[in-house]
C-alpha cells in the first residue's frame, strides 16, 4: 500500500471520529481549521482560496499538506501554523480537502476537512401549467438546467379578490405540485406562480391568472367497439363511452401495430363525423392490426384536452391478396416410362400483400377457355412435382385467402427455342459468395425483357433447395449471398454456403416465355478433400496389376479434383517407394509394375485448388508365382478332362459299352426290351374274370410271341441280275433244307455282327407290333450323286411253327415283282471267323424308272443263310404307296387275333 492511500485512509477515520453532529448541523470538531473564501458553496468556475491553520500544541510542524479527492497538493506557509492554497477554475463536483501538518519527529496529523460545492443559481420555472381535476388542482413546470446544489420550490396561490396568499411547498428537485380542492374556491380568480431558492440565489415564474372553470380538464373517455365495414368504400366505426356531462369535441389516432416504424395518424375534426357516442370515417387497410385512441375537451373553456383513452386494438378484416406470386420451375425426363417431371417453385407473397391469411396455393393450366386445376397445395408448400406425358405451354400460380385469389403469376413450361445467355462465367468471392457474370444472348430475334439466375447444392438429391432472383435485361452479373432485408425474406435465410458445390443456372426471359439456360457449377470457398478414393485391384498380368478407384462424393471433395496421387510403399517396414500423379481427374483406372514376393501398401489422394486432401483407404498387394501359375494350373486341369468326357459323351461306339457294362450290373427285368405278355394287368384281368377260356389252355403255356426281326429294307439302285439270282437260288435251297431236317424246332438266329447294335433310328421308335401291316415306303432315288441311306443293321430270326393265323407260311424272297437291271458290282467281304460282315454297294451311272419301284431285301449271312420273313412283313414291304403309321403300343399278338 502507498504513502498515498495510507493517508488517505487515516485521514478518512480520523475524520469521522472528530465529526459529530449537532441540532441537525454538522460539526467537526479537529486541532484546526481550513478557511475557504469566498465560501463552501460558490459558482461553477470560480478561483477560491484555501486557508489551512493548525493549533496543535504538541507538533513542532514541519511542513503543511493539502489532499483534494485523493491528490496531494503543496501549499504555502504563512507562519508556523498556518498555510495557503489557490484553487483555479473550480468545476468538480463533490471536492472534498483534507490538510495535513508533518511534524519534526516524523509523525503526521489531520488539522481538519472541507467540502467545496460548486453549483449554479436556480433558473427561472418556465411553462407554468395548473389543471383542476378529481376536486384538486395540480400545477406543473419546468425546472431549468440542473443546479447541482439543493434547491428548492414553492407554489405561491394569491386570490385577487381577498389578496390571500398560499404557499405549498415541494420536496426536494420535484416539478409539480398538487393543491387540495378545500384550499380553493370555484367562483374565485386566482394569481399563480413558482419561487425556486438555494444557496447561489433564487428565482420566480410568471405569474398566471386563472378561475377554477378555466383549467378544468375533462376525463378520458373509454373505446368500446370498433366495427370494419367492408363495403364498395371500408368504413371504421368507433365507439366510446365518456364520463364528462358537458358538450365535448373528440379526437382520434390510430397506428398499425405490426410497423413500428409508423407513427399514429391523427383523424382531423372534418374527416369524420360524430353520432351520439360513435364516429366513423373512411380508412384502413385490410388484415392490420390497428391501435386506436380517442380524447376530448370541453367545448366551452377549450382550453385542456384529456389524456388519450387506453389502447383498443383490433384487426381489420381480409380482402383478396395482391401481387403476383414470384414462380419458377425445372424440368427433368423420366426414362422408366418417358415421362416428364415437372418442379414447380414459388416464393411466398410478402406480409402487405397477403391481405389474409393464405390458405394455399392453386396451379392450373387453361384448355379451351377453361382452368384445368392440377394441384390445390397448402400454404405450407413451396413448390410441388408434376409428372406428365405431355406439358401445357403455360402454367399459372396463384396464392388464395378466404377471400379471394392474387393475380396469376404466369410459367412458360412448352420447349423454348429462343436463345440462351453466352460465357457463364462462376468465381469464387469469398465470404460465403459467388460472383456469377454473363453475356447477352447474341443475334435474338425479339428483345430480352429480363434474366433469371437459379441456383442450388449439387449433392442435394432431392433436389428441394433451388432459390432464384429475377434481374432486369440490363443487369449482367448477380452476387449470390448477398441480399437485402426483403430478398432475406423471400429466400426464407438461405445463404451460400463454404465448401459446398453449386448447380447455377442463368435463363433469359422474352415476351414469348422463357429462352433456354447456360449453366455452370463453382463454390464460394474450396477446400481440402476430406478422404482419398478407395482403391481395388482389377486385375493381375504379371508383374502389373491395374488398380481401380471410384469418384469421391462431392460432400467430401468440398472442390473440384485437379488430380490424383498414388503412393506406394512397402509393406515390411512401411517405406515410400513411388508416388504416381494423375493429372487427368475423369481416369479411374492404373497400371502399377509390382516385383513378386513382397507385400506393397497402396493408397491414394485428391487434390482441390485449396490443396492435397486426407488419404484414402490403404489396399495390401501382394504379387507372387502362385497368383499366376494356380489359376492356369486350375484351368488346365479342368479343360483336359471336361475335354475328355465331351468326347466319351459323344462317341456312339464308347456308348454302346457303357451300355454292356451296365447290363451286367442290371437285373433281368430292367434289360427286357419288352414287357413279358403272362405278367400283363389285361391278362391277369381276362383270367380273373374267366372271360377268355382258351388263355387256360396248353396254348398259353406254349404260346410266346415271335421273336424280333429287325429288318434292313435296302434299295440296290443297280443290282447285277446274276447275284439276285443266286441268293434267290440259295435261299431257296436253304429253307427247303430247314424245313425236310427240322420242320418243328427253331431255326438258329443269323445276324450281323458289325451292324448289331440298332441305329438311332431304330432305337427312338421302340417296339412296333408284329401285325402291323403298314410300314413306311423307300423311294428310289434318281439323282445319281445321292449316297444309298444306311437303314440299320439286320436280325432275322426264323419261328417256331405254331397253328396260328398269319404265322403259317414262311415268305418267299422270289416273290417279289421285278428287279430292274443292275449294273452294279457288289463287293462282299466275308470272314468266316469273325461276325462283322459288310456289304457296300455302289451306284452305277444308269438309274430306275421313275414309274417303277424296286426292293431287294439283303440280311446278314447273305451267303450262308436264307433270309425268313412272315406274310404280314412282306405284305407290309409291298405297300409302298400308303404312308408309314405311328408306332403303336405293345398289345399281345393272340389277344388281337381273338
Amino acid at each position: 500500500m502507498g504513502l498515498t492511500n495510507i493517508v488517505w485512509t487515516v485521514a478518512s477515520i480520523t475524520a469521522m471520529m472528530l465529526c459529530v453532529r449537532s441540532n441537525g448541523l454538522s460539526v467537526i470538531q479537529c486541532p484546526g481549521k481550513v478557511l475557504v473564501k469566498p465560501a463552501l458553496v460558490f459558482l461553477v468556475g470560480s478561483n477560491i482560496s484555501v486557508t489551512c491553520v493548525s493549533i496543535e500544541q504538541n507538533c513542532d510542524i514541519n511542513e503543511f499538506e493539502l489532499y483534494r479527492n485523493e491528490k496531494q497538493i503543496q501549499m504555502e506557509r504563512f507562519n508556523k501554523t498556518a498555510a495557503h492554497h489557490w484553487m483555479i477554475n473550480v468545476t468538480t463536483q463533490d471536492s472534498t480537502i483534507y490538510c495535513y501538518i508533518d511534524c519534526v519527529d516524523g509523525a503526521k496529523e489531520l488539522v481538519c476537512v472541507a467540502s467545496l460545492q460548486p453549483g449554479y443559481p436556480p433558473d427561472q420555472p418556465k411553462d407554468l401549467i395548473c389543471i383542476w381535476q378529481h376536486n384538486k388542482m395540480m400545477c406543473t413546470w419546468i425546472a431549468g438546467k440542473q443546479t447541482f446544489l439543493e434547491t428548492y420550490y414553492a407554489l405561491h396561490i394569491q386570490s385577487e379578490g381577498t389578496g390571500k396568499e398560499q404557499i405549498f411547498p415541494t420536496n426536494f428537485s420535484s416539478n409539480s405540485v398538487t393543491v387540495p380542492g378545500n384550499h380553493l374556491q370555484k367562483a374565485s380568480i386566482y394569481r399563480v406562480w413558482i419561487q425556486a431558492t438555494n444557496a447561489l440565489g433564487n428565482a420566480t415564474s410568471k405569474r398566471l391568472t386563472f378561475s377554477l372553470h378555466d383549467i378544468v380538464k375533462p376525463d378520458a373517455p373509454m373505446i368500446t367497439k370498433v366495427e370494419f365495414i367492408n363495403n364498395s368504400v371500408p368504413k371504421t366505426i368507433i365507439h366510446w363511452r365518456s364520463s364528462t356531462n358537458a358538450e365535448c369535441q373528440f379526437e382520434i389516432r390510430y397506428r398499425i401495430i405490426s410497423d413500428p416504424n409508423i407513427s399514429w395518424t391523427l383523424v382531423a375534426k372534418n374527416a369524420f363525423s360524430i353520432n351520439g357516442n360513435s364516429v366513423h370515417f373512411y380508412n384502413w387497410v385490410p388484415f392490420k392490426e390497428y391501435e386506436f385512441q380517442i380524447r376530448c375537451n370541453l367545448i366551452k373553456s377549450n382550453n385542456y384536452w384529456s389524456d388519450w383513452s387506453n389502447s383498443f386494438i383490433n384487426k381489420t378484416p381480409e380482402a383478396e391478396p395482391t401481387g403476383v406470386l414470384d414462380v419458377w420451375s425445372s424440368c427433368e425426363p423420366i426414362k422408366s416410362n418417358k415421362h416428364k417431371r415437372i418442379i414447380i417453385y414459388w416464393k411466398p407473397l410478402h406480409p402487405q400483400e397477403t391481405r389474409g391469411i393464405i390458405l394455399g396455393y392453386r396451379i392450373f393450366y387453361q384448355q379451351n377457355g377453361r382452368e384445368m386445376t392440377i394441384r390445390v397445395c397448402n400454404a405450407s408448400e413451396n413448390q410441388y412435382s408434376w409428372q406428365t406425358p405431355w406439358t401445357p405451354d403455360n402454367i399459372f400460380v396463384t396464392a388464395f385467402n378466404s377471400k379471394g385469389d392474387s393475380t396469376p403469376a404466369m410459367l412458360h413450361i412448352g420447349e423454348s427455342t429462343l436463345m440462351a445467355p453466352r460465357i457463364l462465367s462462376v468465381r469464387q468471392y469469398g465470404g460465403s459468395r459467388i460472383y456469377v457474370e454473363w453475356e447477352p444472348p447474341d443475334e435474338v430475334s425479339e428483345p430480352v425483357l429480363g434474366y433469371v439466375v437459379d441456383w442450388r447444392e449439387a449433392a442435394d438429391n432431392n433436389k428441394q433447395l433451388l432459390d432464384w432472383k429475377r434481374l432486369p435485361k440490363d443487369n449482367h452479373s448477380l452476387l449470390l449471398g448477398q441480399f437485402s432485408p426483403l430478398q432475406e425474406y423471400l429466400a426464407e435465410g438461405r445463404s451460400i454456403k463454404p465448401r459446398k458445390r453449386y448447380n447455377i443456372s442463368v435463363t433469359a426471359m422474352y415476351l414469348k416465355g422463357r429462352g433456354k439456360s447456360c449453366s455452370a457449377q463453382g463454390y464460394s470457398i474450396e477446400g481440402k478433400p476430406t478422404t482419398g478414393p478407395n482403391v481395388s485391384v482389377l486385375k493381375f498380368a504379371g508383374q502389373q496389376v491395374l488398380l481401380k478407384w471410384g469418384e469421391i462424393s462431392l460432400e467430401e471433395q468440398q472442390g473440384f479434383i485437379t488430380n490424383y496421387t498414388i503412393y506406394l510403399k512397402r509393406g515390411a517396414d512401411g517405406s515410400y517407394l513411388a508416388s504416381y500423379n494423375i493429372i487427368n481427374p475423369t481416369v479411374r483406372t492404373y497400371w502399377l509394375t509390382l516385383g513378386f514376393g513382397d507385400v506393397y501398401i497402396v493408397y491414394m489422394t485428391a487434390t482441390t485448388a485449396a490443396g492435397e486432401g486426407a488419404k484414402g483407404a490403404e489396399l495390401a498387394i501382394k504379387q507372387d508365382y502362385y497368383s499366376i501359375a494356380l489359376p492356369l494350373q486350375l484351368s488346365v486341369a479342368i479343360t483336359i478332362p471336361s475335354t475328355f468326357l465331351l468326347t466319351l459323351a459323344f462317341a456312339k461306339s464308347v456308348r454302346q459299352r457303357i451300355k454292356s457294362m451296365c447290363k451286367v450290373f442290371l437285373p433281368g427285368w430292367a434289360q427286357e426290351k419288352f414287357p413279358n405278355v403272362e405278367n400283363s394287368n389285361v391278362v391277369k384281368g381276362l383270367q380273373k374274370n374267366d372271360e377268355v377260356p382258351f388263355l387256360h389252355t396248353a396254348a398259353l403255356l406254349v404260346y410266346n410271341d415271335p421273336p424280333i426281326t429287325e429288318v434292313e429294307e435296302t434299295l440296290l439302285p443297280r443290282i447285277n441280275k446274276s447275284l439276285i439270282q443266286t441268293v434267290r437260288r440259295n435261299s431257296k435251297q436253304q429253307i427247303e433244307e430247314a424245313a425236310f431236317e427240322n420242320p418243328i424246332s427253331d431255326i438258329s438266329e443269323v445276324h450281323n455282327s458289325h451292324l448289331s447294335q440298332p441305329n438311332e433310328d431304330t432305337e427312338t421308335m421302340g417296339y412296333k407290333p408284329q401285325t402291323s401291316s403298314r410300314c413306311q415306303p423307300i423311294v428310289l432315288s434318281h439323282n445319281d450323286d445321292e449316297s444309298i441311306p444306311n437303314i440299320g443293321s439286320n436280325q432275322v430270326k426264323v419261328y417256331k411253327e405254331l397253328n396260328t393265323p398269319g404265322f403259317d407260311r414262311f415268305p418267299d424272297i422270289s416273290s417279289i415283282d421285278s428287279i430292274l437291271d443292275m449294273n452294279t458290282d457288289l463287293t462282299s467281304n466275308h470272314n468266316g471267323i469273325q461276325d462283322d460282315q459288310n456289304y457296300i454297294l455302289k451306284e452305277e451311272e444308269e438309274q430306275f424308272p421313275a414309274n417303277e419301284h424296286h426292293r431287294t431285301y439283303i440280311t446278314e449271312g447273305l451267303l450262308q443263310e436264307q433270309t425268313l420273313l412272315p406274310d404280314e412283313f412282306v405284305d407290309c414291304l409291298l405297300h409302298i404307296e400308303d404312308d408309314s403309321t405311328d408306332i403303336k403300343s405293345y398289345f399281345p399278338q393272340i389277344v388281337a387275333i381273338q
